[in-house]
């Protein structure tokens, strides 16, 4: 039976488990959720993770969600193409940088673009600007850890590279309305953070990268 993930657009936990599928090349249906009609909350929804969050993931009769489980799960139960390591420091590795762009650069994303989306940053801009700075210095560690190689780990895409991405591409996408309202100029990728760039290049090259692309974000271009 085909994998299925629910998923919402422009969810970097759903954009990540659908860059790892990819990366291990499994099929699967991916079956959008609307946060705005209210899906993720239906009963239906909710009997596949009471916490009403994406993704989901359902393989036969398991049923799991948290993305960092979605992720474990893949690893153990599809392991032919290997995302977190072939070896112990080399798998060590990836889950540290993975709970590091998850617990820092992600968090630090989430506590200036919440306010914003929410319509709730006025009032905030000082405490925007202090949160914009520990984003430079977030986005400055892990440029560091790219190296000579251009991966976070080794020299093959990995979990942590697929976790990065969907940071990355969100970054990009609000910098404009960043840069102007609150002078965060180091958002400009191609002058601050040049390595970023070879690495995004490389997951867009994946051969069915543009069924995980938020459609929403398609639909707005």
């Amino acid at each position: 039976m085909a994998l299925t993930v629910y998923f919402g657009s422009g969810s970097p936990y759903s954009w990540r488990v659908m860059l790892a599928m990819e990366l291990k090349g499994l099929e699967y249906e991916a079956v959008e959720l609307h946060f705005s009609k209210g899906d993720t909350q239906s009963a239906e929804h909710l009997a596949r993770n009471p916490r009403g969050k994406i993704p989901v993931l359902i393989d036969g009769d398991i049923t799991i969600y948290e993305s960092t489980a979605i992720m474990a799960y893949l690893e153990k139960t599809y392991p032919d193409v290997p995302i977190f390591g072939a070896e112990g420091r080399e798998h060590a590795l990836i889950w540290q940088r993975y709970a590091e762009l998850e617990n820092y650069l992600g968090n630090t994303i989430s506590s200036i673009l919440a306010p914003i989306f929410r319509g709730e940053a006025e009032g905030k801009d000082g405490e925007i600007k202090a949160n914009l700075e520990k984003l430079k210095a977030e986005l400055e560690a892990v440029h560091g850890w790219l190296g000579a190689s251009g991966y976070i780990v080794g020299d093959s895409l990995s979990a942590a590279d697929v976790t990065l991405y969907p940071q990355v591409a969100l970054l990009r996408r609000v910098g404009p309305r960043l840069r102007d309202a609150y002078g965060a100029d180091f958002l400009n990728f191609e002058e601050s953070f040049p390595a970023f760039l070879p690495l995004m290049e490389r997951i867009e090259a994946l051969e069915n990268f543009d069924r995980t692309y938020p459609p929403h974000w398609r639909a707005a271009a």
